[in-house]
């Protein structure tokens, strides 16, 4: 036998050998992922509202800077033809921090002379969960590498402990305040939006993966404050994770 036809031979047992292996691949239409993420945050929030105090009205501002979470994360996909498919995830972000505060306390004995203080929050909780619908396309591949980019509409709700008073330390004749703490309240609101990103996955094993999560994701939040206040605030952000992927 030549070489050529030797060659020829070895390619179509190769084919006739892989290509059972590539029909049972292709034939799991379904995933599941889970995911170990951080989420860093749309943007920062400044919350303003105005108090009685002495007859007078102060005001209270808060920063509430843009914070990094921890972000859990599990969904589940299924392709409907060759590469195109749909998924859901659900996600858990969570984190404390700080905040500066800076008030205009009205004056007990004299008009219009506030005093100025400022201080910080500190120990306030915040907690994001999001529902995220997927339409994904798998790019082609002849190797163990999976790559889908998605698109798609999210749910997000966020808790979150905002300042709702400040506390000054004031003597005679009160000419100055200083801070002295800030109490909270919690706040709560969700708002629908959109998300976008990609998912890597190296199949190490014919089932099992270890995947890349990046995603995007930014909704328009309205949070009722306390004292019937109502805070608006982006939610979600960038977040990017790692995690397995399982076929089925």
């Amino acid at each position: 036998m030549s070489t050529l036809k030797r060659l020829a031979a070895s390619c179509a047992v190769l084919v006739l050998c892989t290509a059972p292996a590539e029909a049972q691949t292709r034939a799991r239409r379904g995933v599941v992922t889970l995911n170990a993420a951080a989420q860093a945050a749309a943007a920062e929030m400044t919350d303003r509202h105005v108090f009685q105090a002495n007859a007078e009205a102060g005001s209270v501002e808060t920063r509430y800077p843009a914070r990094t979470a921890v972000l859990l994360d599990g969904g589940i996909g299924f392709r409907f033809s060759r590469r195109v498919g749909a998924a859901i995830a659900l996600s858990r972000a969570t984190t404390s921090g700080r905040a500066a505060v800076s008030a205009r306390v009205p004056h007990p004995l004299h008009d219009d002379q506030d005093r100025l203080v400022d201080g910080e929050a500190n120990d306030l909780t915040w907690t994001e969960t999001a529902a995220h619908l997927q339409l994904f396309y798998e790019l082609p591949s002849a190797t163990r590498w999976r790559v889908h980019l998605f698109a798609g509409p999210s749910y997000v709700n966020r808790e979150q402990a905002l300042v709702r008073e400040v506390l000054v330390n004031e003597t005679y004749p009160f000419d100055t305040a200083t801070f002295q703490s800030a109490l909270t309240g919690p706040a709560k609101g969700s708002g629908i939006g959109l998300n976008l990103g990609a998912d890597i996955t190296w199949m190490f094993r014919r089932r099992t993966g270890a995947g890349l999560l990046l995603r995007y994701t930014r909704a328009s939040l309205d949070l009722n404050a306390p004292d019937s206040r109502t805070v608006s605030s982006d939610g979600s952000g960038l977040q990017a994770g790692v995690g397995l992927r399982f076929t089925f």
